[in-house]
This record gives C-alpha cells, structure tokens and sequence, in this order.
C-alpha cells in the first residue's frame, strides 16, 4: 500500500476539492496522511466525520484564524512552511506528497526535492493571479511557483484554459480535473428557498452587494452558509429577517443537500480580476449536477458554457441586475427548470465526479 501526504492550507472538511480528492485516493487503497490547518478549532473532528475512511490520517497545523491566508498572516505561513516540513519527516514509508496551491507547494516542494519524494502539485488558484500581492513581490513568487511546477510529477489544474496562467512553465504532466461534485440528489421540483450561497463570504464575489441590498428585497427566500469578511452582517440579516437563513460553516455534503433545495445558484466573481477570467467555480459544477440554473458574470469564462448551451442567465457584475436575474427566474419556473435538465445532462456527458476521479487516479498509477 502507497502513502501518499496530503498538503492543503484550509481546514479539509468544508474543502470540496480537497475532500473528494482525499477520499479518491483512500478508496484506491492508498495511506493518505492529510496535513491541514486548524482555522476554526474544530477541523480534525469534523473531517474524520466527513471523510470517514479508515486509510485517511489526519494532523493539524493548530493556528485558528479569522481572516484568510496570504501576505498579511506571513508570520504564521512561515511557521506553517517550517511545520509541514518538519510532519512530512515524520511520514513513514512516504511515496508521494500531494500539494494544493503554493502556500502548501512550497515546503513540499523543498522536502520533495531533498528526500527524492513525488511531488504531485494541484493548482486550486495560481497565486498571483489570486491574491493581492505588492507588484515588486509578483516576479518573485511567480518564480517560485513555476519551479515548483518544473519539478512536479503531475501538475493538476481545474480548466483547459488555467494552462494559459502556467504558459512560461514546462510541467512535465498536466491533467484537468474539473471541480466536478460527486453527488446524485434528485432536484427538489418544490424549491424551499429562491437562492442558496455556500461559500466563502468574501469581496469580488457580489456578497457584500448581495447582503447589503437584501433589504430591498427580503420577500426572497435566501440561504446562505460559510464564514470570513461578511459573516457578521449575515448573522444580523438572519436575525432580522424571517426569509433570510444564515447557518455559518458547515461540512461540504451539508452544502450539496441546502444547494439540492435551491430554486438557482450563482457563481459571480469579479471579471476584472485575472484569476476570475479563468474561473471555476465549484457553484458552476454544484449547479450542473443538481439539475438547478446558474447566475454567473460576464467575462468569467464559465459564461460561455452558460450561454451555449443554455444552462443559465449571465450577467453584468451588477447586485441589481443580480436580484432581477433572480426574480425572473422565480416568475418563469418553466424555463428554470429546463435550464435545469440541461445542466444535469452537460454534467453528465462532460463533467461527472466519475470522469474526473479515473482522470486522477490513471494519473497516479502511472507515477
């Protein structure tokens, strides 16, 4: 049996990549030892229960956080560089180290390379195209993350189009795997809520918009889940208005059952962001798979799957035309749910969870 370590910065159980991942790995017999950051306090209880495998081990870097990781927490991501390095010794037998993003890429890269260890490098977001990062900083980090490329086994990207984002690297293997969910709900035909959101509550994806313009429209049923900069003005929507629910984090197959309940999703980003031009977005697949309509931006990359083949409405980066979107959708049910029907057929053919994880796995019983 391979042991393979996963490295991921987040706290794993609220990861829907990351968890679909592990348990791929763990169900094709591999030892995965998965190396995560305690955010909230209570990661390794909540993704033993989520993960639930017998071949998945679990260690935590024990720092709880309220913002996100980047430059501005650089004192504990340089504790985290060392403590990652200092568990990956600690990994009996250990064949491969599995590394998502450059947070997590760069101790594994190091250990990797002095050990002669497999580096498997995932590229959830490439860094400076998804952080706000000083400009003199970017060249620097730039070249830090196409070594880590250069030396990777298999470099994993999300699109066909993320290539363009790693052009001035030479990865000696590149395989797509899709955001894709690994779920099979049946659509609820009577929807409890108009819109549901679980996800990260944080700017250059309409939440604050949304949130604060919920008050002009609180005759709609909204869900809403996760946690980091709008958090408290969720909690105080929840609590003043009957229509709106807020439920904080929650585990990822906690998501897909509240999403199943939704009359639409949104994937919206900002498309004056290089990263968001090549998104994709877990709500996109989400939808698909759950047979509901997807609201998404103009210029985002997802709109042109939406727009050819009719699976959705997309908009201008407006809360707005956001909320009217989201009224038409309510008034027109018909139309929803053949926009519905065709997501799910899309998924289906292209998409599934089943296609990406025999990607992932004929990748590693090739290494």
């Amino acid at each position: 049996m391979k042991t393979a370590a996963f490295v991921r910065t987040t706290s794993i159980y609220n990861d829907s990549r990351a968890t679909k991942e592990i348990k791929a790995l763990a169900e094709a017999g591999y030892r995965v030892v998965v190396l995560g950051w305690n955010r909230d306090g209570k990661s390794e209880e909540l993704s033993k229960r989520e993960i639930g495998s017998d071949r998945v081990e679990f260690c935590f870097f024990d720092s709880i956080l309220s913002n996100g990781i980047g430059i501005r927490n650089l004192d504990k991501l340089v504790k985290w560089f060392h403590w990652v390095t200092k568990q990956l010794k600690r990994i009996q037998s250990l064949d491969i180290v599995h590394a998502c993003d450059l947070d997590a890429g760069i101790g594994a890269y190091r250990f990797c390379k002095k050990n002669g260890i497999t580096l498997v490098y995932d590229i959830y977001d490439y860094y400076v195209d998804s952080h706000n990062i000083p400009a003199f900083l970017k060249p620097r980090i730039e070249k830090m993350e196409i070594g880590i490329i250069n030396y990777a086994s298999i470099t994993i990207i999300c699109t066909e189009e993320r290539k363009q984002q790693i052009e001035k690297a030479c990865p000696q293997k590149v395989i797509v795997i899709h955001n894709s969910p690994d779920v099979d709900i049946a659509r609820d035909e009577k929807p409890e809520y108009d819109y549901v959101y679980c996800g990260s509550l944080v700017d250059e994806r309409m939440i604050g918009e949304i949130l604060n313009y919920y008050n002009k429209n609180s005759d709609l049923t909204v869900c809403m889940a996760g946690r980091e900069d709008y958090t408290s003005l969720a909690e105080q929507l929840n609590h003043d208005y009957q229509n709106f629910t807020f439920l904080g984090t929650i585990p990822y197959s906690k998501v897909l059952e509240i999403e199943s309940h939704a009359l639409c999703l949104s994937a919206i980003y900002d498309p004056s962001w290089r990263n968001h031009q090549l998104c994709a977005p877990n709500k996109f697949y989400e939808a698909m798979a759950l047979g509901k309509p997807i609201i998404a931006c103009e210029g985002t990359g997802i709109d042109k799957i939406i727009e050819r083949y009719n699976i959705g409405i997309v908009i201008h980066y407006d809360v707005k035309e956001f909320y009217s979107t989201l009224r038409y959708l309510k008034d027109h049910q018909e139309i929803c749910s053949s926009m519905g029907t065709r997501a799910r057929k899309l998924y289906e053919k292209e998409y599934s969870w089943k296609l990406m994880k025999s990607r992932l796995l004929d990748a590693y019983t090739k290494l």
